[in-house]
């Protein structure tokens, strides 16, 4: 698949995903605050007690089909409202809570109007654009990204990498996916001579060689999602149902099968060069 020149092969992708579908009720571990949503008047009592007795994955499924009509009425009538709801996607089911509210407000309605995103607080407005419009956005965040890249660079998937937004998991941060994908491609970094390494953009200009710019990543990255959720739900799951668990694969494998993946990918190696090194050389 080619997206203005942007080459993906979405078969390998699909390839390494495919095994993982049919896990996702148990891969998917987020749980979320829901009590909030009462006197918002979303959720009552009762219907909270029943989410919170059901699987995460089958909680996050029944939120999603809940939520998404009040948001979008009160879109239309309900200003208040609806600030009040944007931010609870952020700050509570999302995690994000140190959101500034003024700024995040702007940046939303920007987005709304605009449709296009900014990078700038990408992790926060693409939560609100994946409740609001399921069949075109998805969720951008750290771990979203941070599968992706991994899946693009281990499967030779592909040649650009998206741009990770900041995150505080520590698995992800003890094995970063800057460094790997830079480690894979040391030899554009490799410098002509010393006097070439003053220049303060020597690595940010290398980088853009390999990564989507921040301009165009939500939109790439909606575009890929797409591709992929097509091949990966044949027959399974509506337009927008199979980009939403797309999504929510890609989030669940980042803290778990993506790190055992890493981890066994450079112990194998290491592991190989270990052996090469002390095999007997026959003359």
């Amino acid at each position: 698949m080619q997206h203005n020149m942007i080459n993906f092969d979405i078969d390998k992708i699909v390839n390494y995903l495919k095994p993982l579908c049919g896990q996702l009720n148990e891969l998917y571990n987020w749980n979320a605050n829901l009590t909030a949503l009462i006197p918002l008047q979303i959720l009552a009592q009762e219907k909270l007690d029943e989410l919170n007795s059901k699987s995460f994955y089958e909680k996050e499924v029944t939120l999603k089909a809940i939520l998404r009509p009040h948001l979008i009425a009160a879109h239309i009538n309900d200003t208040i409202l609806f600030d009040k709801l944007t931010m609870w996607i952020i700050k509570e089911w999302g995690g994000i809570k140190a959101a500034n509210e003024e700024s995040t407000k702007l940046l939303i309605q920007e987005f709304l109007k605009s449709r296009t995103a900014k990078f700038e607080r990408i992790a926060s407005i693409s939560k609100v654009a994946a409740y609001m419009f399921p069949e075109e956005c998805i969720i951008y965040d750290s771990r979203v990204a941070y599968s992706l890249n991994w899946i693009l660079l281990s499967q030779n998937a592909g040649h650009k990498f998206f741009p990770i937004p900041e995150g505080r998991n520590s698995k992800m941060s003890a094995f970063n996916m800057d460094t790997l994908i830079r480690l894979k491609y040391v030899h554009k970094y490799v410098a002509p001579d010393k006097t070439s390494l003053s220049n303060k953009k020597y690595i940010s200009k290398i980088d853009s060689e390999l990564y989507i710019s921040k301009e165009r990543a939500y939109q790439t990255l909606n575009f890929l999602i797409k591709e992929i959720a097509k091949r990966l739900w044949v027959g399974q799951k509506e337009k927008c149902a199979q980009l939403f668990f797309t999504e929510m694969l890609l989030f669940s494998i980042a803290n778990r099968e993506v790190f055992l993946d890493i981890t066994k990918h450079f112990s194998d190696d290491a592991y190989t060069s270990h052996q090469r090194s002390i095999e007997p050389s026959f003359q």
